[in-house]
């Protein structure tokens, strides 16, 4: 009987674990994505509800659109010596849909505005990976991207060179608990109860944007940290003689604290934009992204065992991950030909994570994005709608050089490694804006 409740316990430990934001790693529609991201100061829709509230004042007229987001990560490690079984990144598929609306009358139409924007992936609506911290993962591109994300903003420009916004992240949580009644002389489970919660997770955005000379525009905002907890005790009773009470929480899809600052230029002479954008991210404050658990045993089987009481199933189940703060800076550029946009940008994303040169395996190299993308303006052939729809598309590469792990204990059971690669990024979106283009004479 013993064993059994030793088993069970085994089984219990062992269960598979629950499986940064996609707008963070591949913009939030193609135009982001072909400049870079640098979008602080440059966006003109609904996407500012993510990059910053402030400049949902940009557009005058309502509008909305949707997009697809792919992505395929080809990220490699290699082992010095054969054993270790890495955890893979799946690939990252999701669609985003966005709208913006002025408020008020005619007099008032550009000076407040309300936006809002999701972000669904394709294949789970939630996937967080809380992997033991000694297996090698990539730790921003294992579940990070596959999340539901959405954003909420409201801009108002009391004056015509300025412009602030306040808007909400919004995430979601999972708590609850689960019940067992096992009577080991049935070989049954008479009880089994189940209850959870999705608990909203909200994170304040707040931005500013100042437009003092013609075509300038210069753009502040900051994001704060973000992530999705996940608490589900579990709780089994074996026929009045054994209680396992096992606590599991952990937090995945955590985003840091960031400041960003930009600025984006337009020459109508040139039919050409630049953008630029420095983002300070506050990784040092991320919490550890493995499993907290506890077991607690009681009843009449464990007495006199020496096993009864709160038992730590993790000697040190809250680790410091050692990650650090950095600044990511970003450039864009826009080129128009009559219906046609070209565009172009860069981003780096030094890597916050320090080397593993311990027990942990948190990967992770510094990035380089390098993106293109195009778009065009053209009427609807069927001739229902007043003013023509934009399609945009973009295609990022995420460069990853090569990055070494050397442990300082020589039987560390994983051993050196090198991690590199790349992942690729393709986005394709339709939108329409009510008064993006001239309405036709009679």
């Amino acid at each position: 009987m013993r064993r059994l409740a030793l088993s069970v316990i085994v089984l219990v430990a062992a269960s598979p674990e629950a499986n940064a934001n996609p707008w963070d790693l591949y913009g939030y529609n193609p135009r982001a994505l072909a400049m870079g991201n640098a979008h602080t100061a440059a966006a003109s829709d609904f996407t500012a509800v993510y990059y910053n509230p402030a400049s949902l004042t940009a557009a005058t007229e309502p509008s909305f659109g949707f997009g697809l987001l792919v992505s395929e990560p080809l990220l490699s490690l290699d082992f010095e010596r054969p054993g270790a079984e890495p955890r893979e990144p799946p690939a990252s598929n999701g669609i985003s849909f966005g709208a913006l609306f002025p408020l008020g009358g005619p007099a008032f139409r550009n000076r407040v505005a309300f936006g809002l924007g999701i972000h669904v992936p394709t294949s789970s609506l939630l996937d967080g990976q809380a992997i033991d911290a000694a297996t090698p993962q990539w730790i921003m591109y294992q579940s990070l991207p596959r999340r539901i994300v959405a954003s909420l903003g409201l801009g108002v420009m009391p004056f015509d060179w300025l412009s602030v916004g306040v808007g909400f992240q919004i995430l979601a949580g999972v708590t609850g608990r689960l019940d067992y009644d096992l009577d080991l002389v049935a070989g049954r489970f008479t009880q089994k109860t189940v209850d959870f919660d999705i608990v909203p997770q909200v994170a304040p955005l707040f931005g500013v944007e100042l437009r003092l000379v013609p075509g300038l525009r210069i753009g502040a905002s900051y994001r704060a940290a973000i992530g999705a907890p996940v608490d589900l005790p579990v709780y089994i009773d074996i026929t009045d003689i054994a209680q396992l009470d096992v606590q599991t929480n952990f937090e995945v899809q955590y985003t840091p604290h960031q400041i960003s600052v930009g600025a984006s230029y337009e020459w109508p002479e040139l039919s050409l934009s630049i953008a630029g954008d420095v983002t300070y991210a506050l990784w040092g404050r991320a919490p550890d992204p493995s499993v907290a658990s506890s077991l607690d045993l009681g009843g009449d089987l464990f007495t006199g065992t020496g096993l009864e009481g709160a038992l730590d199933v993790a000697p040190n189940p809250r680790l410091d991950p050692g990650f650090r703060n950095v600044v990511l800076p970003r450039l864009g550029v826009e080129h128009l030909i009559g219906p046609f946009a070209l565009r172009g940008g860069y981003a780096l994303r030094p890597s916050p994570a320090p080397s593993q040169t311990g027990l942990t395996n948190w990967v992770d190299t510094t990035a380089h994005l390098l993106s293109v993308g195009a778009g065009v303006r053209f009427r609807d052939p069927l001739e229902a709608l007043q003013n023509p729809l934009i399609i945009d598309a973009g295609l990022g590469w995420l460069f990853l050089p090569g990055r070494s792990y050397q442990k300082i204990d020589p039987g560390d059971p994983v051993g050196n490694y090198r991690a590199s690669g790349s992942v690729l990024a393709f986005s394709l979106s339709l939108r329409y804006a009510f008064g993006e283009g001239p309405t036709e004479a009679p």
